[in-house]
């Protein structure tokens, strides 16, 4: 299709044919059929020529962690017996990754390949498209353009940020049966140890439809029992109750101390599962792959508009799910939504609750202040007194910082509320 200049210079070419017939001059009509001419012919050029270019994208890595590089590698070839003509490559990207990627490619002698080499570094999770790759060919008098599609669009996931928390977490004793063992439970063949529930990830042949007919639930033969320390992470994503701007606010703060503390336990051999207030808590995902994925989940994760937590702790409480470590990372609960989280100790071995501090994330008058040290105060008395391990946390407070002192790993350090008291 015509640029803007051979546009332009078709409208010159009309209007130099109106004023040639006005003044029915023979050489203006001359000037005027060739100026009408030329992006035509420009338009043949760059639609029919026969150039033969091979491109090729690569992404070295599509799966990062934020403030990681994320390299994306093109490679242009001449495959031709013609040198290509100049070109001009776009690859399309979020701003959250920097923008489009725009370079110009001199004209390739046939068999000449050459190499261009993009950094990003993105800084905020979650999934990202990179491409479409085009090229914009352009003739040498810059009056025809073609646009050809090269590569299709490709996902980058950006997990959460992660702190390494060191030594710490729920004691495995406690949590579970020590380190994991599977030990079979009968003999080879159709007889099997129990039936129990079904969960995410378990083989479908193994489903025992006789306790399907009868309980009409999803049941599964269990020949065989899997002993390793188990934690379930609650994050409260309810948008109401959170602060701040959506980059450096109180609900990226929990997703990071999620990931981070799904990281770290997922490294020491736990059997993870992870539950919002407006999910079902997931199967149990163990070592490192099992880790990676519930922090794909997190990549994308956006807040709810769920309105309490009770239905959530209601979940939270079903066998056989309800066993070893439980870690709750919230803003401080409503008093009804206190009560039912605090029930949950009875139904795990070790329960452990980070209460933030959502008003220390933008700038409040200083009742409202006093009104989230009330709250703070209230939440942390509640979930001490039914047996939890409490710690608040603010906007300058390392996650790191807070887990070990919960775990009895650091230094006890008072809550922010007791501080500013």
């Amino acid at each position: 299709m015509p640029t803007r200049r051979g546009r332009a210079l078709l409208n010159g070419a009309a209007a130099l044919y109106a004023v040639a017939l006005i003044l029915s001059v023979d050489e203006l009509f001359a000037v005027a059929a060739a100026a009408s001419i030329l992006p035509g012919l420009a338009v043949v050029t760059v639609r029919w020529a026969r150039y033969r270019i091979g491109f090729s994208r690569t992404i070295e890595r599509k799966r990062l962690f934020p403030g990681g590089k994320l390299v994306v590698r093109f490679s242009v070839r001449n495959v031709g017996h013609l040198p290509s003509p100049p070109l001009l490559l776009i690859d399309q990207a979020p701003p959250a990754l920097g923008g489009p990627s725009r370079f110009s490619l001199s004209s390739l002698a046939p068999g000449r390949r050459e190499t261009i080499v993009v950094e990003r570094k993105p800084n905020a999770r979650g999934r990202y498209p990179i491409g479409p790759l085009t090229a914009r060919l352009v003739d040498p008098f810059g009056l025809a353009e073609a646009n050809a599609t090269l590569a299709v669009a490709e996902d980058v996931l950006v997990y959460p940020k992660v702190e390494q928390l060191g030594r710490g977490g729920p004691p495995a004793d406690r949590a579970g049966s020590g380190p994991s063992a599977v030990y079979r439970l009968a003999p080879a063949g159709d007889e099997f140890y129990a039936v129990r529930e079904y969960e995410s990830g378990d083989d479908l042949r193994k489903i025992h439809w006789r306790s399907v007919a009868r309980t009409g639930q999803l049941m599964i033969r269990q020949d065989e029992a899997r002993f390793y320390p188990r934690a379930t992470v609650l994050l409260d994503t309810r948008a109401d109750m959170h602060r701040g701007s959506p980059t450096d606010g109180s609900f990226e703060w929990a997703v990071s101390a999620a990931a981070s503390t799904i990281w770290h336990l997922g490294r020491e051999g736990f059997g993870l599962r992870f539950a919002t207030d407006d999910r079902d808590p997931t199967g149990v995902r163990a070592g490192r792959q099992g880790a990676e994925s519930l922090l794909e989940a997190l990549a994308v994760l956006r807040a709810s508009a769920q309105r309490s937590l009770v239905p959530a702790s209601r979940r939270l409480a079903r066998r056989p799910g309800a066993d070893g470590a439980m870690l709750a990372i919230m803003p401080p609960p409503r008093p009804d939504e206190l009560a039912a989280i605090a029930r949950l100790r009875g139904l795990y071995r070790w329960c452990g609750a980070v209460i933030i501090d959502v008003a220390s994330f933008e700038s409040v008058p200083p009742r409202t202040r006093a009104e989230a040290d009330q709250r703070l105060a209230a939440a942390e008395g509640a979930l001490m007194r039914a047996g939890w391990r409490v710690r608040s946390a603010g906007a300058r407070d390392r996650f790191r910082d807070v887990w070990q002192t919960m775990t009895g790993v650091g230094p006890y350090r008072q809550s922010s509320a007791s501080r500013r008291s």
